[in-house]
Formats: C-alpha cells, structure tokens, sequence
C-alpha cells in the first residue's frame, strides 16, 4: 500500500507547488477536524466556493472599468453622475475594494450601447447580481460562434441568437 501511495503523494506534493490555489484547499483539508461526520467536506466544499467567488471577482474586474474612466467616456462632471445611473439601474456595476467596476461591454466608443436599457432589462429579469450578469453577458457561447452575448449582438449573423438566448433567461 505505501508503494502506491508515494506515487500519489509526489503528483499532490508538485501540484501544490505550481498551483497556490490547490494547496490552500489542501491545507483546509489537512487542518480541518475529521469529526463529526460531514465536517471535512463543509470545509472543502466552503474553500472551493470561495475560490470560485474570487476567481469571479478577478474576471469580473480584468473585464471592467473603473468610476473615472466611465465618467470621462460619458462625459459627466462628476464621479456621483455616475453612481446615480447605477443606482437606477441604467449602468450595471459593483464595488470591489475602495472602487466601482463597470462592465466595459456596456459601452460603445463614447457612450453607452444602444441596446443596453434593452440587455439591462432582461438581465434584471433573472437576476440582480452584477457579477452574474456580467458572466452571462461574457460567457462565450458555440452557438454564437464561440463569441459571447455582449459581443454576438454587435454582429448582424449573431445578433437574433444572442437576443434569443438572453430573453430566455430563468425560462
């Protein structure tokens, strides 16, 4: 049985080293109480699930833009302009840290898309949650020509799909 296992050992051992997110499952896993049962799979699954959030959250801001940058592209005096039209809902964006990130799919050049009240309204329909939105705007998709839903409706032969796919939202 130990002949078996140090194979085994030495595969988990090296990916530790590469992959800082897999050690620190191992290290929850290694420092957890095995009692009472089901304890070591909370653990883990509570440690996956944050690692999940926090890989969202990172793509979320590589594909976003910062309150400034939104308020230079619309031209508002001030960065309270620009918080207000998400407060309306007219823009969808989250703090992360000390900043606000505004997806940059929702602009087009020098202003907001023109579609974007549409998308915003049948976002709202499924959910609330910027992140989430973001992700189903984002996603890339075989059927869209392995494009994503914010970049297929920019294109007239992906255009009907992707409105299609997004009005099916929660249906």
């Amino acid at each position: 049985m130990t002949a078996a296992i140090a194979p085994l050992a030495r595969k988990v051992a090296v990916r530790a080293q590469e992959d800082s997110r897999f050690a620190q499952v191992l290290d929850a896993l290694l420092t957890a109480p095995t009692s009472p049962q089901g304890t070591l799979e909370r653990v883990a699954a509570r440690q996956l699930s944050d690692q999940r959030r926090t890989a969202l959250v990172e793509d979320f801001v590589d594909g976003s833009i910062r309150t400034p940058q939104v308020q230079k592209i619309l031209t508002l005096r001030t960065p309270q302009a620009v918080h207000r039209l998400r407060s309306r809902g007219k823009l969808i964006g989250n703090a992360v840290g000390n900043q606000t990130w505004f997806p940059a799919w929702q602009f087009d050049g020098d202003r907001m898309r023109p579609d974007l009240p549409r998308i915003l309204e049948l976002l709202a329909r499924f959910t609330s949650d910027p992140l989430a939105a973001d992700r189903i705007m984002r996603l890339k998709h075989e059927e869209l020509g392995n494009t994503s839903i914010a970049a297929a409706l920019r294109k007239p032969k992906t255009t009907a799909t992707a409105w299609q796919m997004l009005t099916s939202l929660g249906a």
